[in-house]
């Protein structure tokens, strides 16, 4: 619960949030470790992690709640997750609330694809109207049993339908209840600093390397009025990269030898994922006994 009331505060609060993203607990200890205060969960590099296949509805809810579960028992900072489009119609919309509430999460976002859903960036998407959205919005806000879970509502439809459409499901969603809003694949500053003025509650951005939007620095983002930002992909494709070249390199060559300025020692590595805390509470137990 603590953390839920971290991310909330933290909304409440002047400035922008900023929550890179992770694909597995490790990325999750990373980021924490850093001094990032929230960390988001891919929905996409969940995919390509857990099941090695792209971001086209093919991961069950189950399976992304089970991966979420393991994230937020690794960390001590609020974690927010990709909820796709619920995985349904409204009751699967509270159902899924209901597990994502229970592992530990602190906010999800609810999309408005239609079924088979994927990713947006990818482009041909069907979406159900805007009515249903709110439908499940308004499901989301009332499945919940605390009310510092957050309901973030997305809508991809910017690229198919316009921005008046997203603007107008943006403003239907914050008045159907939902906690921040989330208009995805904005074409340009000006659009963003639309969307700010238009939609009457906190709105979120997310930054997607090598597409549309160009590169914007997050205070540029909290000068527009951004509240939150995520960069979801930013983790998964930098360790795709590394991995693709340490492993043709030692193909290629019989050795890892030079990737070895790139590697973290074991001891860092032990570091970051806690040795030495566990083995200093092992000794304190040992000692009371």
């Amino acid at each position: 619960m603590q953390k839920k009331i971290t991310l909330r505060n933290l909304l409440d609060k002047e400035g922008l949030i900023v929550a890179p993203g992770c694909h597995d607990a490790f990325g999750a200890k990373i980021i924490e470790h850093v001094g990032f205060e929230v960390a988001y969960m891919t929905g996409n590099g969940t995919s390509a992690s857990l099941i090695g296949k792209p971001d086209l509805g093919l991961i069950t809810a189950s399976e992304m709640v089970t991966h979420a579960r393991g994230i937020v028992s690794a960390v001590n900072i609020p974690i927010i997750c990709d909820c796709d489009n619920g995985y349904g119609g409204v009751n699967n919309v509270i159902r899924a609330v209901e597990e994502y509430e229970a592992a530990g999460v602190s906010a999800i976002h609810i999309e408005d694809q239609d079924m088979p859903k994927k990713c947006a960036a990818l482009g041909d998407i069907k979406f159900i109207a805007k009515e249903e959205l709110t439908e499940k919005i308004k499901a989301a806000v009332h499945a919940r049993k605390d009310k510092n879970f957050t309901i973030i509502a997305r809508t991809d439809c910017r690229s198919a339908l316009g921005l008046k459409e997203a603007i107008s499901r943006g403003q239907a969603c914050a008045n159907a209840g939902a906690d921040v809003v989330y208009i995805e694949l904005l074409e340009s500053i000006d659009e963003m600093k639309e969307v700010v003025r238009s939609i009457d509650a906190p709105v979120m951005f997310d930054m997607l390397e090598h597409f549309r939007m160009p590169y914007i620095n997050v205070k540029e983002l909290e000068n527009i009025g951004y509240k939150l930002v995520v960069f979801p992909l930013s983790s998964t494709l930098t360790y795709a990269k590394s991995i693709l070249g340490l492993m043709t390199s030692l193909k290629e060559t019989g050795t890892t030898e030079a990737f070895l300025d790139k590697m973290l020692t074991l001891k860092e590595y032990e570091h970051l994922l806690g040795y030495d805390m566990i083995e200093r509470r092992e000794i304190a137990i040992r000692k009371q006994c």
